[in-house]
């Protein structure tokens, strides 16, 4: 009844998604030449001997350069005073201009579609849109430390953080909609959706595919309500709801999860059918739930605004076919570019975070990242033993101050048979000691594929927002948190005219 009519997909001419569709053709001509890099194992690095594969410059000045000084140049520090070879500095000035904008406190940082025929206020409202029914509860919200500290129980700090600020642009989609439902995706143990309902005044719909989850959000919800009602005993606000549901990519399984949603917004929160228009909310939404997210909001007139925060890319479904609208690429300028193609080694290093790992480098805390040159000697000594062990899953070691190479394989390896484990020999000998002792370049390596990381990361969000915009929909993104608090940062939004 209320699914859309299939759009036609348009590629708007504005300013903004015009340089993307440049920027995206720009980064593809860099992975051209350095993409091996990003798709190169570093399990591999001496079995494949990488190191031998950079540019002979690099080499030169790369073979003394320790970890701290490597990063940093690679944050920009221009206390630097090495010779760097003019192809590597190049590299790093291209992917400085290149990659998204990950400043949260930079107004710049904010990319928005400028279509003027269906432009769409999409600014952040600095109105009051909380519901009045929680005047007295914002009070308390901000005055007693006790009853601010309700909403944080259960949990870590980092998920405070981003909870409470991805609450407020939620917030804001929704007032600026006009619309009181919000659907939760992924919803987990329900703590954003009680932010979204308890604070905001919100309608929230929890859908959540492990049971577990979803049973442990009706406890907090409950210990939480009761809490609220002992210091405002008139509160009256509904709970969040939650039910289970696997969220597939079909017009089927959305027409059913659209009817189940409207029903239970009007059956449990008193609403008309009029009232049932809902915003879609996903709070890192994993692998290929985002882009099903997406989706959805551009099939059905029911989703009146989106605001998802991607992760995991690398558990994206890689797309080759146009037909196959999930995963990646979405949109059909990367469906039809010449080459879109990223691989799974190159989005799992788009999931971390560069500056955090600049920082680690810079200040000389990277002990711990000798565990790379560690497994990358291991892979020597077990594809010695038989080629069926490459790549093989073995125990994760953290490797503390102190550990030696031949404790860690023998804890790696605990669950092998006898036969494949390594023996003393086989870890004690000169080609070993050789290798241990290039773990500088091992990290050296691994931090010039960070470098490029945020292009890969740049490549997926443009696809997202492109698709968006030839769905005839005003996408923006911006980055909502601190980058070293919260590695995935970048939101992304849209709203329909109203």
């Amino acid at each position: 009844m209320a699914e859309m009519a299939a759009p036609t997909d348009i590629r708007c001419t504005c300013r903004v998604c015009t340089r993307i569709r440049v920027t995206v053709d720009q980064i593809f001509c860099v992975l051209d030449v350095y993409g091996w890099l990003l798709n190169s194992y570093v399990v591999d690095f001496f079995q494949e001997k990488l190191w031998d594969r950079l540019p002979e410059t690099w080499k030169i000045a790369l073979q003394d350069t320790s970890p701290q000084e490597f990063g940093e140049w690679m944050s920009g520090d221009i206390s630097c005073k090495r010779v760097w070879p003019l192809t590597l500095l190049a590299l790093r000035q291209v992917i400085n201009i290149l990659q998204v904008n990950r400043n949260n406190k930079d107004p710049k940082s904010i990319i928005a579609c400028e279509s003027n025929n269906r432009k769409a206020n999409n600014k952040n409202n600095s109105k009051a849109f909380k519901n009045e029914r929680n005047v007295v509860l914002d009070e308390l919200y901000s005055t007693d430390h006790k009853f601010n500290n309700l909403f944080c129980k259960h949990i870590k700090q980092k998920k405070r953080y981003e909870i409470q600020k991805i609450a407020e642009v939620c917030a804001a989609c929704a007032y600026e909609a006009n619309c009181d439902c919000i659907v939760d995706i992924g919803s987990g143990m329900g703590h954003l959706a009680r932010v979204l309902a308890f604070q905001y005044g919100l309608n929230v719909t929890c859908i959540e595919q492990d049971c577990i989850l979803l049973e442990q959000a009706r406890k907090l919800d409950q210990e939480l309500l009761m809490s609220i009602k002992r210091r405002i005993p008139n509160f009256y606000q509904k709970s969040p709801q939650h039910f289970t549901a696997k969220l597939e990519s079909s017009n089927l399984v959305e027409s059913e999860l659209v009817s189940q949603l409207k029903e239970l917004f009007q059956k449990e929160f008193d609403l008309s059918e009029e009232e049932t228009e809902f915003g879609l909310v996903g709070l890192h939404p994993c692998g290929d739930l985002a882009p099903i997210l997406l989706q959805l909001y551009s099939s059905r007139n029911e989703a009146k605004f989106i605001c998802i925060v991607g992760c995991c890319y690398m558990k994206l479904t890689i797309n080759s076919q146009i037909s196959k609208l999930k995963g990646y690429p979405l949109s059909k300028y990367l469906c039809l570019h010449k080459n879109h193609s990223l691989t799974y080694t190159s989005l799992e290093v788009a999931c971390h975070a560069i500056e955090k790992y600049c920082d680690k480098l810079k200040t000389g805390n990277y002990e711990d990242l000798i565990v790379h040159t560690y497994r990358a000697a291991l892979e020597t000594i077990l594809i010695k033993k038989s080629t069926i062990l490459r790549h093989s899953q073995l125990r994760n070691v953290k490797v503390s101050k102190g550990m030696s190479f031949e404790q860690y394989c023998k804890t790696a390896t605990l669950h092998f048979d006898t036969d494949l484990q390594p023996q003393d020999s086989d870890i004690n000998n000169s080609v070993i000691t050789d290798f241990l002792n290039r773990w500088q370049q091992v990290i050296v390596f691994g931090s010039l594929r960070m470098l490029l990381a945020p292009l890969v990361e740049t490549i997926v969000l443009y696809d997202r927002f492109l698709f968006l915009s030839e769905k005839n929909f005003v996408p923006i993104l911006k980055p909502v948190f601190d980058s070293r608090l919260s590695p995935r940062n970048l939101v992304l939004m849209s709203r329909k005219n109203n």
